[in-house]
């Protein structure tokens, strides 16, 4: 499975990483660019090709600060009080996504130059100034989809690992 791994990821070298959005636990990082009509005729920006992560990852910066997969329980940081309520699967509302906007809006391109497969159809995309994206599938965990790799250019290519 592994080479077909690699076809897969292959596809995303190059391309800059453009956006981040995410669906509950699950994690989308797009890169490139494209546009996608939704059958009631809305334009979405997405990315050429998108990583969806449904597993433990991290992301290591090149200043060695790591924004991992499990900081969607925390609370963002905010000055003053918190908010009273705090509910993670609000966009925006978690440490996760406000590191990843963070990350985001600092501009600059951060394009994956290489990957290496790692065991249990994990990987490590590495990005030009060091930093480094680690996937890990937690195969103890019965799930359908621990990611996938997908374009948003009408070609048709999806990639799917999991059960």
């Amino acid at each position: 499975m592994s080479t077909s791994i690699q076809d897969a990821l292959q596809k995303a070298i190059g391309l800059p990483l453009t956006k981040t959005t995410r669906t509950e636990l699950v994690q989308y990082f797009h890169f490139g660019q494209a546009h996608y009509r939704t059958p009631q005729g809305l334009v979405l920006d997405v990315g050429e090709m998108t990583l969806a992560l449904n597993c433990p990852w991290q992301l290591v910066l090149p200043n060695g600060d790591t924004i991992k997969h499990n900081e969607v329980f925390m609370r963002k940081r905010e000055a003053g009080m918190p908010a009273l309520k705090f509910d993670w699967k609000v966009p925006g509302a978690n440490l996760r996504d406000q590191r990843l906007q963070q990350l985001i809006n600092a501009g600059g391109t951060m394009s994956p130059q290489r990957f290496e497969v790692t065991e249990n159809n994990g990987f490590i995309l590495y990005f030009e100034y060091g930093a480094r994206l680690i996937v890990t599938p937690d195969v103890t965990k019965e799930q359908e989809i621990h990611w996938q790799l997908f374009s948003n250019t009408g070609n048709g290519f999806s990639f799917i690992v999991g059960r």
